[in-house]
């Protein structure tokens, strides 16, 4: 659980590029779902419901800062939900 969250703040704080962000971490959500379900069901519940759909919206050449403040915003909503 601790490294996606980790994704995610890497790429809000613009250490991860958008395009490779919008493909690996739906890839790393489907890859460690079970792992992540033992360590919390309603926050892994909560990342897979909205998450995979805000990585999908974003494409190659888009300006990214509405990405970002969807992600952020998604982040934030599950955080406070810990």
């Amino acid at each position: 659980m601790n490294e996606a969250f980790e994704m995610i703040e890497e790429f809000i704080f613009g250490k991860y590029e958008p395009l490779a962000f919008s493909y690996d971490f739906p890839d790393y959500l489907i890859e460690h779902y079970n792992e992540m379900l033992t360590e919390n069901e309603i926050v892994t519940e909560l990342l897979n419901e909205n998450f995979p759909d805000i990585c999908a919206e974003y494409e190659r050449g888009k300006e990214p800062s509405g990405f970002i403040e969807n992600v952020k915003k998604e982040y934030e909503t599950i955080k406070a939900v810990m």
